[in-house]
């Protein structure tokens, strides 16, 4: 049995980046980026007005109140060929071009129109006030995002703003998810005597899809050996295979020798947590295939621990080790064991800083009781009872 940071260290070492592919750019967000992306052109392409107001030449406001001759109006998205000269000035909009012989935008609330076509100042500008200059934000060539960047909305806009709508990127992992036991039945059927509703599968495919990747639920295999070894050969397609139950020291756990005996190699199998000690990590070929143990907390917290990292570590995100941080403990919380415990609980803020309260669980079958989860707290191995107010660390997860 190894610990969880040897656990870790071991699926990071065995999980690869995955591939890159073109996407267009209506597909990218969540991806990161496999190229340097370059602007073709300057932003802004032109001198534009940075407010609604009045573009002049400054020199004519050096001496207020002054009157000049309106000569035009110009709404964003339009061009004029009119000049600006001395004692003349033209109406513009936000995000219009700035005209020819203008050199500076005076506010509305600066003005006061005293005819349809004068209009007086009364607060003199500076030259480039209230403009933004051509290439004052990029210039053409110029590097706008770099290889590795994970694409979220803001960086979509900056591509659609450069021009760029494919885009080389790492590409998603394909996800199978298997939920095996005779006693397991789908959420839509009404469980007879000794039976389950099947409570794992729904909830790790929302939690890859959560994570955007493809996620396919391959349904539930029982527990006969060769039920299980075609359902495995075919998640051996996937880029990551879930199997959830069947990997503890029941007389029907078949999963480890199965995996074996179709080719897989077992990389570990048990670790020092609490839930989900007989949790068993393997691969064959292109695939990483992870052995869950049955009960939905195990589930519920194998996942944000060692899935989760594995996903975005294939999906080449720098961001895939477990992040923790400190959180002041609510209630006294007992508790003694030689294996890290991972607690579901929630987080809140008091007086400024990230507190945490314990959720009281009945064991590791009792997924009803981790309703609004939102972090997990984490006692090291050995840990004693934690005092109120004493700080832990805890993983936020997302919602």
């Amino acid at each position: 049995m190894i610990s969880v940071d040897e656990a870790l260290a071991n699926i990071f070492d065995n999980t690869d980046i995955l591939g890159e592919e073109y996407a267009d750019l209506q597909s990218v967000y969540g991806k990161v980026l496999a190229e340097d992306v370059r602007s073709d052109i300057d932003i802004p392409p032109f001198h534009k007005a940075a407010m609604d107001g009045y573009a002049v030449l400054s020199r004519d406001l050096a001496r207020l109140p002054v009157e000049l001759t309106l000569i035009g109006n110009l709404p964003a998205g339009t061009f004029s060929s009119e000049v600006v000269r001395t004692g003349t000035c033209m109406k513009i909009m936000t995000g219009a071009p700035v005209p020819e012989g203008a050199d500076a935008v005076v506010m509305v609330e600066d003005t006061e129109r005293v005819s349809e076509s004068l209009i007086r100042f009364k607060k003199g500008v500076l030259s480039g006030e209230n403009v933004c200059r051509m290439g004052e934000d990029v210039r053409i060539g110029e590097t706008v995002l770099h290889r590795g960047i994970l694409m979220g909305g803001s960086e979509v806009a900056v591509c659609a703003s450069v021009g760029k709508t494919s885009l080389r990127v790492v590409r998603m992992p394909k996800t199978g998810i298997l939920s095996t036991g005779n006693e397991i039945v789908e959420p839509a059927q009404n469980p007879g005597k000794g039976k389950i509703r099947n409570s794992n599968g729904p909830m790790l495919y929302s939690l890859v899809r959560g994570a955007g990747c493809s996620a396919e639920y391959m349904g539930i295999s029982d527990d006969s050996e060769e039920e299980l070894r075609q359902a495995i050969r075919r998640g051996f397609e996937k880029d990551l295979f879930l199997l959830s139950g069947g990997v503890s020291m029941g007389d029907y756990d078949l999963i480890p020798d199965i995996l074996q005996k179709e080719g897989g190699r077992v990389l570990f199998h048990r670790v020092r947590v609490k839930p989900g000690k007989p949790l068993l990590f393997a691969r064959k070929d292109g695939c990483r295939i992870f052995g869950i143990p049955g009960n939905p907390v195990s589930n519920l917290t194998t996942f944000f621990l060692f899935i989760k990292p594995a996903l975005f570590k294939m999906m080449g995100r720098e961001d895939y080790q477990p992040r923790f941080l400190n959180a002041r403990i609510t209630a006294d919380f007992p508790y003694q064991s030689g294996r890290l415990y991972v607690v579901p609980s929630r987080c809140g803020v008091q007086d400024g800083g990230l507190t945490v309260t314990p959720f009281t669980l009945n064991g590791s079958a009792d997924i009803t009781g981790c309703a609004e989860t939102n972090c997990f707290m984490i006692l090291p191995e050995g840990t004693k009872t934690i005092k109120e107010r004493e700080t832990v660390k805890v993983l936020l997860i997302d919602r």
